[in-house]
């Protein structure tokens, strides 16, 4: 191909009265040219948008990934991955607001707002119409909303996605009071707007000025956990609230490890995780066996977590999508995604029955003394279980202790301890 574009290069200029030998030489510097000049300009040019890169994230950090999640708006995935990256920033997510969110996300004093484009099934038309009409006044409440909006932009699935995702909490209706009125509001709004349409209002027909707003037919708010599952179905992340926030206190107790400390583990680690089980899928190995794989995911990150066919079965019931669970397993990253083979797991809302210690084999004579004397420093009402290569002894009633984290932490620096956490 190469001698071709030669043959017809020197042709050219032959015929322009420039000599062969001239267009000879001129060919072969841009051939000379052409195995450097592209790499060299394409490296040079991605080198300097990774600086400038560099330098927003730095210096403009709640700028820059606002711009950079609008950019992916349309990938919900992508959405999800960087709003974590932005609460490891320490930037805050607002959660979307029907009068302060717009299409995309947006920079406001209190960190980064929701975008309305954002939430799921709500279509980009139906975005410009609310932002449209509330630039006149913003909307007092839902039946405000549903009687200025276009109603065929918004269908009911769209609206009660924006009330799930928290759209309508600052006009002083809960998302369970919304969702109970949301049906009547657009249908006596559709009828208003029919009426005005046609011109046929009379002393019987209802007018605009004359119709009371719908009462919610419940009162108070959806479960907590409801309104977290709800919200976390359209917008893809926990914005104003985690289903974690209610363990906080129990968590330190529970784990050995977040996600975020795994990486600084050696291979094979056993290790003790909570949090939210994602995208759990059941699946069939060549030899026929169930086994499942999930992300468990707490406040500082997720993990791929498999559950071969032994440990699913002996934990089919309480491994569950959506479930707060604490697992137990080993840590894998030789391969590219690291990961937890799962060999135990509790529901999270089990609390505390038992404290376990584990113990190395070769020194359990040499810590055995040690290790009582800092049980009987905090005596409880809860049972201690001693984890050793090949057994488990439940110690007696006398070494029952307490629940407290430092002491917890504090068994750790014991020689041969291996673990120590309450289940």
């Amino acid at each position: 191909e190469l001698k071709a574009q030669r043959d017809k290069f020197v042709c050219g200029a032959r015929i322009n009265e420039i000599e062969p030998q001239v267009a000879q030489h001129l060919f072969d510097l841009m051939e000379s040219f052409a195995g450097y000049g592209f790499n060299k300009s394409h490296s040079a040019a991605y080198a300097m948008i990774s600086y400038q890169t560099a330098y927003l994230k730095t210096h403009f950090p709640i700028e820059y990934m606002c711009a950079f999640l609008t950019s992916i708006i349309d990938s919900q995935d992508k959405v999800v991955y960087y709003l974590r990256e932005c609460q490891r920033m320490g930037i805050k997510i607002l959660p979307p607001d029907i009068n302060q969110s717009f299409e995309n996300f947006t920079v406001t004093a209190g960190g980064i707002r929701f975008g309305l484009g954002a939430i799921k099934n709500v279509g980009i038309n139906a975005v410009k119409n609310v932002v449209r009409v509330r630039k006149q006044q913003p909307f007092s409440s839902l039946f405000d909303f549903c009687k200025r909006i276009d109603l065929t932009q918004i269908n009911k699935r769209m609206l009660e996605n924006l009330i799930v995702a928290g759209c309508f909490d600052s006009v002083g209706i809960s998302r369970k009071e919304a969702l109970s009125i949301m049906d009547e509001c657009m249908e006596i709004a559709a009828q208003l707007k029919l009426d005005h349409a046609s011109r046929q209002m009379s002393l019987f027909a209802p007018s605009e000025t004359m119709v009371d707003e719908p009462s919610p037919v419940v009162k108070g708010e959806m479960s907590v956990k409801e309104r977290l599952t709800r919200e976390k179905e359209v917008l893809g992340f926990y914005v104003s609230a985690n289903p974690l926030d209610e363990y906080s206190e129990l968590l330190p107790l529970l784990i050995s490890h977040q996600v975020a400390d795994l990486p600084g583990l050696k291979d094979d680690s056993y290790v003790r995780l909570a949090g939210m089980v994602l995208h759990l899928a059941r699946r069939t190995s060549r030899k026929g066996d169930l086994y499942a794989q999930f992300f468990l995911e707490d406040l500082s990150g997720r993990i791929e977590v498999l559950a071969f066919p032994s440990a699913l079965r002996q934990n089919m019931d309480v491994l569950q999508a959506d479930a707060g669970l604490v697992i137990e397993g080993y840590y894998d990253h030789r391969e590219e995604t690291p990961k937890i083979v799962m060999r135990k797991a509790f529901k999270l809302e089990s609390g505390i029955s038992e404290m376990h210690i584990g113990l190395n084999g070769d020194q359990i004579a040499a810590s055995k003394k040690q290790l009582l004397a800092r049980l009987k420093q905090h005596p409880g009402g809860i049972p201690v279980v001693l984890d050793m290569p090949g057994k488990r002894v439940v110690l007696n009633d006398e070494f029952r202790v307490e629940a407290n984290l430092g002491f917890k932490q504090s068994l750790l620096e014991i020689a041969g301890v291996r673990h120590s956490w309450y289940v």
